[in-house]
């Protein structure tokens, strides 16, 4: 009997069968697959950018680097495109990080010609490095381009914006919908870990009829809306100012519906705006408590929402410890490194105890200094420099704390006692007068003169300033003179960047890079005291600018040298 005949030996080999095909088809249907990898951008979040294979070290560098949880960028998903577009001069609007972004697009020929951006609220150097893709737009007339790497959310807003630009010139009817309406930084999204939290509160059943004002913090500082009680119910509420963020501010306002409908204040943060939802919830809750009818016992008062950060400072703190600072009264004043430059403030100390914190002036984002500054109430009501820094706005908290520890340091230093130093004068004993010798010649002594290196005069020198790889800002010109005595580098001014592209606000980081801060010295100082260009650091913030200042040195320098 044949061995295919024996269906006890055949049975074994069937059994592997299905095992072996199942093998089969995935190998071929992985055949072309390739790995998405999501990248992080230098703030940690993830880009989704789903290009090139996840290599085995990647892998590991992912299983061993930290990770933080942080709200996803946005992402742009390809439409369908016509190609062809009626001739003409179009404008669109999309959302940017702060808010609305326009822009203008020409059409000649039915092609894409031109695109510029008419207006926006988002940083000029994000703003511009996302830029870059619109002559790629042009280029590959579609809009379904790769964002740029560290300007997510202003390239989302452009290509946002083109689209519906394309849309009005009879481009394709494809809806924008697969792009976030609202593009969420960390510090107002919900998920943050330090996001205000709103509990809920017992309510009267009714209130008196009348119009109410109430405030409320949001994550710009104090926001006012006004609340019309018809029938002892809430029928109206309107915000009648604010300091966040208008993209924000409106996504939360969808909330008020909603308190209006419930008739309670008991509702949900709108997702993507938590800090703005906040403050809109504690500011209806604020001008309730002037409505209640006095049914409901005082203890269940509508009491303002609970939130993570310290009071705002436009409520004056009232100091719960005195006496721990026992300097003279007086006004003392300091300074502290922020995000953005320096920060001075005015401490007021009285009998021991900080009376008043004011800030004189300050370098950093409002926003985010607003944010920072409430931790000023919490220093004053402890009396103390040992509070945490406000979520979201840390190197600003930094700032304000170190200011206000260089001014308590000056009010410990004016209690000192005031101490007389006296100089001693010694006088030489005739004993130790030289004598000069006679018959012998000083002439072994004689030092022959050192060459000089560098001719006399000023000299202007030049370098290039290039972006670093996150390519923030456009590369500019930047310019300064030397000044040169007697082979020395007796000063260095005028630095200034010029260019076609250049930027004004680049003009912070010429100046940061030049004259560095409270804390780092800057490059001029240094070069100055090396008298050379080598071994010089780049003053943290301003690197790009620091590396074009020290070559622009070097240009003058090398003017300088004589037979150059």
């Amino acid at each position: 009997m044949k061995k295919w005949e024996n269906p006890k030996k055949i049975l074994p080999v069937l059994g592997f069968l299905p095992t072996a095909v199942l093998a089969v088809c995935i190998a071929v249907s992985l055949g072309d697959y390739t790995a998405p990898v999501l990248s992080l951008d230098a703030a940690g979040s993830e880009t989704g950018t789903q290009t090139g294979t996840l290599t085995t070290e990647k892998r590991k560098e992912r299983k061993t680097a930290p990770v933080t949880t942080k709200a996803p960028a946005p992402a742009v998903t390809p439409v369908s495109e016509s190609g062809t577009y009626r001739d003409g001069t179009y404008t669109g609007t999309g959302t940017g990080f702060s808010g609305p972004i326009t822009v203008q697009v020409v059409i000649e020929g039915g092609k894409i010609k031109d695109i510029t951006v008419v207006s926006s609220t988002d940083d000029s150097p994000y703003l511009q490095n996302a830029s870059a893709l619109l002559k790629q737009i042009v280029a590959l007339q579609s809009t379904n381009v790769d964002t740029v790497s560290g300007a997510t959310y202003s390239s989302v807003g452009l290509i946002s914006a083109v689209r519906d630009a394309l849309q009005k010139a009879g481009g394709s009817s494809a809806s924008d919908s697969a792009l976030p309406v609202l593009a969420a930084s960390e510090s107002q999204n919900k998920t943050s870990e330090n996001a205000p939290a709103v509990e809920a509160v017992a309510e009267p059943a009714a209130y008196r009829d009348g119009v109410y004002t109430g405030t409320g913090t949001g994550f710009g500082g104090q926001m006012t809306v006004q609340v019309t009680v018809s029938g002892g119910k809430i029928t109206d509420i309107q915000v009648l100012s604010s300091k966040d963020d208008s993209p924000y501010l409106q996504n939360a306002c969808a909330l008020l519906q909603n308190i209006i409908a419930s008739q309670s204040t008991n509702v949900d943060a709108v997702s993507g705006a938590t800090y703005s939802s906040a403050g809109l919830i504690e500011a209806v809750r604020n001008a309730l408590a002037n409505a209640a009818t006095g049914e409901v016992p005082a203890e269940t008062t509508p009491v303002p929402a609970a939130k993570t950060e310290p009071p705002a400072t436009t409520v004056p703190a009232v100091p719960q410890e005195t006496g721990k600072f026992p300097y003279p009264d007086g006004v003392y004043t300091g300074s502290g490194e922020g995000y953005g430059g320096t920060t001075k403030i005015e401490l007021t100390l009285k009998n021991g105890t900080i009376q008043k914190i004011h800030v004189v002036s300050n370098e950093d984002d409002e926003a985010f200094f607003k944010r920072a500054e409430t931790l000023i109430s919490l220093v004053i009501q402890r009396q103390s420099t040992d509070v945490d820094a406000v979520s979201g706005a840390t190197f600003s908290s930094e700032g304000i704390l170190e200011a206000i520890q260089e001014a308590l340091e000056a009010a410990k230093q004016a209690a000192q006692p005031a101490t007389t130093t006296t100089t001693a004068v010694t006088t030489a004993s005739p004993e130790t007068t030289a004598t000069p010798v006679t018959g012998t010649t000083n002439t072994e002594t004689t030092t022959e003169p050192v060459p000089t290196i560098y001719e006399n005069g000023t000299y202007e020198g030049t370098a290039d300033c290039y972006p670093d790889a996150d390519g923030d800002f456009a590369e500019y010109v930047l310019s300064l003179k030397v000044q040169i005595e007697n082979d020395q580098i007796v000063s260095i001014s005028n630095v200034n960047g010029s260019g076609a592209e250049y930027d004004k606000l680049n003009d912070r980081y010429i100046s940061r890079a030049a004259d560095g801060t409270k804390k780092i010295a800057g490059t001029i100082a240094q070069i100055l005291e090396k008298q050379q260009t080598d071994s010089i650091d780049a003053v943290s913030g301003a690197t790009c600018s620091s590396d074009a200042i020290v070559r622009a040195v070097e240009d003058a320098l090398e003017q300088a040298r004589k037979g150059a």
